[in-house]
C-alpha cells in the first residue's frame, strides 16, 4: 500500500503543531499545548491501561513494550515507568526525532526508550513473539481500513505468546447532525480541515465497526478478551478500547 499521503500529512504536521495533532484539544491548537501538561495526560492515560491489564489478569509481563503511532513519545515515555525497553513506532520522521528529543530531555528513564521511523504498511522492523504489549491509542482512525487490518495483523505477529495488544478504534458516528455531517467523505471534509486549522496537511478519520476489528483479529490468531466504550475520539464518534491478546503455547496445544 502507498502511504505516501499518509506519510506527508503526519510529517508536516510534527513540524508545524505537533502536540495538537497528536492530542488535538481545541484550545490547544496552534502550539498551545505546554510540554508538562502534554505528557502529564500520558502519564495518567498509561496508569489506567495497565490497571485494566491487572483488572483482566494480563499484566504480569513487563519486558518490552510497542507504542505504535508513538508521536512525540507521550505515550512511550510514559510507558518506560513500568516497562524494561520500549520501542516507539512512527510514520513521520519528524515526529520521531521531536520524540528522541523529549525523551532525552525530560524522561529519567531515557535509556529504556528507543524511536523508529516506519513508513511501510508492515512492522518488519520488529521481530516476531518478541514484545509484551503493543499499545496504540488515536492512532489507526486516521488511516483506511486496509492499512488498519494490515497493521492489526502485524500487532498480533509481533505479539510473545500470552502477550497483549491494546488499541483504540473509532466504529461509526452518532445520529446527531454533527455526525451526520461527519460522515461525509474525507475529501470533502478536507476542505474544511484546511479552512478550520489552516495548516496545509490534515488529520483524516476513517471508522471500523466492532464487527470488523473483531473480524480482523481473529484471521489473525489473536483473541479479543476485552472491548470497552472508549471517549478519546471524542463526540460524535462512537469508539472502542480492544484488548486482544495472542494465545500462549499451552493454548494452542489445546487447540490442535
Amino acid at each position: 500500500m502507498d502511504l505516501t499521503h499518509l506519510e506527508r500529512n503526519w510529517d508536516d504536521l510534527g513540524r508545524v503543531d505537533p502536540l495538537w495533532a497528536i492530542l488535538a484539544d481545541p484550545r490547544r491548537h496552534g502550539n498551545r499545548w505546554t510540554r508538562e501538561d502534554f505528557f502529564a495526560t500520558g502519564v495518567h492515560e498509561v496508569r489506567g491501561y495497565l490497571d485494566l491489564l491487572d483488572e483482566l489478569g494480563l499484566g504480569a509481563r513487563r519486558g518490552v513494550a510497542l507504542d505504535f503511532g508513538s508521536g512525540a513519545g507521550r505515550l512511550t515515555q510514559a510507558l518506560s515507568r513500568s516497562y524494561s525497553h520500549v520501542v516507539g513506532v512512527d510514520i513521520a520522521a519528524s515526529m520521531t526525532a521531536l520524540a528522541a528529543k523529549e525523551n532525552l530531555d525530560r524522561n529519567p528513564h531515557w535509556e529504556r526508550v528507543s524511536f523508529i521511523t516506519n513508513s511501510v504498511d508492515h512492522l518488519g522492523v520488529i521481530d516476531s513473539d518478541s514484545v509484551d504489549l503493543v499499545l496504540s491509542i488515536v492512532v489507526l482512525q486516521h488511516m483506511n481500513n486496509a492499512l488498519k487490518s494490515a497493521y492489526l495483523r502485524e500487532f498480533v505477529r509481533v505479539l510473545r505468546p500470552g502477550g497483549v495488544a491494546v488499541f483504540t478504534v473509532p466504529s461509526h458516528a452518532d445520529r446527531t447532525l454533527m455526525g451526520w455531517v461527519r460522515r461525509l467523505p474525507n475529501p470533502i471534509q478536507n476542505i474544511y480541515r484546511r479552512r478550520r486549522y489552516g495548516y496545509r496537511s490534515v488529520m483524516e478519520f476513517h471508522t471500523m465497526s466492532r464487527t470488523e476489528v473483531e473480524a480482523a483479529v481473529s484471521t489473525t490468531g489473536g483473541s479479543v478478551v476485552a472491548v470497552r466504550d472508549d471517549p478519546m475520539a471524542g463526540p460524535p464518534w462512537i469508539s472502542y478500547l480492544y484488548v486482544v491478546t495472542k494465545p500462549g503455547a499451552e493454548d494452542r496445544s489445546e487447540r490442535k
